[in-house]
């Protein structure tokens, strides 16, 4: 356990639970060098196959503005790296190989915001409070999240979101597609593993495959995603599960996979 977020182990689920949600769950640079070094002892765990972020109360409030003051005042170059250490928290999250869950609970504003749609997954509380709180602060979009919304939402709602800085609760976000679930708040941790343990049910090596399937087609054309498909898929039929499958559908029995 850090300072700052916990790693827990709840059967094939690993559960990042940030622990300073009477704080709001701060993204100080802190909070990030937690979150990546977790996410990197979740990947070497093979016990662990689907994680889910949650902050309790709060997901998190985002930046850290106190706490960045002192790098800004040295200036721009200063202010340049820890603006990039900051963003190694999504690039972390985003590039985890293993299905990532966000549970998502009280304020998600910025950065927080940034680091819920970096996982697979936004599991939301109908009261949630979502914000892409920049606009209001004389700032711009930053930790992917200029990316990440137009990603799921469209441009169009991402740039009414970030111009107006609008906060929106979990329903509309939701209607909005800019999260996949909502849920009453007191359901949002039990959603989140719900879906993670239907996800560890599947042969991992074709589970963390697809997963990169979806994330390199997302940036490309359909002919290109034609071609990391077939590269893919052509793997994952000669591996073991997927003859397997096939085995066990032409014997009218239940699939016996190794990678489990």
């Amino acid at each position: 356990m850090t300072e700052h977020i916990r790693l827990e182990r709840n059967g094939p689920i690993g559960v990042l639970r940030f622990v300073q949600p009477g704080k709001r769950n701060p993204y100080s640079v802190e909070f990030v060098d937690d979150l990546v070094a977790l996410l990197k002892e979740a990947d070497r765990d093979d016990a662990i196959r689907v994680v889910v972020m949650t902050g309790g109360d709060h997901f998190s409030s985002g930046g850290d503005l106190v706490g960045f003051q002192d790098e800004i005042a040295k200036g721009a170059r200063a202010t340049s790296e820890m603006v990039d250490r900051v963003h190694d928290g999504g690039r972390a999250a985003y590039f985890f190989r293993k299905p990532l869950i966000s549970a998502v609970c009280g304020v998600a504003f910025g950065a927080g915001l940034s680091l819920a749609l970096s996982a697979d997954i936004v599991v939301a509380a109908e009261d949630a409070r979502l914000c892409e709180v920049f606009a209001r602060v004389g700032g711009c979009p930053d930790t992917g999240s200029s990316w990440l919304l137009q990603q799921r939402a469209g441009a169009g709602v991402a740039r009414m979101l970030v111009l107006t800085g609008r906060e929106i609760d979990g329903r509309t976000a939701k209607d909005l597609r800019v999260v996949e679930e909502c849920v009453p708040a007191d359901r949002v941790e039990e959603r989140a593993l719900e879906i993670a343990n239907e996800i560890a049910q599947h042969p991992m090596f074709g589970v963390q495959t697809a997963k990169r399937v979806m994330r390199s087609t997302a940036e490309s054309s359909y002919l290109e995603a034609l071609d990391i498909e077939r590269d893919a898929q052509s793997v994952l039929l000669c591996a073991h599960d997927f003859p397997e499958a096939m085995k066990a559908f032409s014997g009218k029995r239940k699939p016996e996979f190794k990678d489990r």
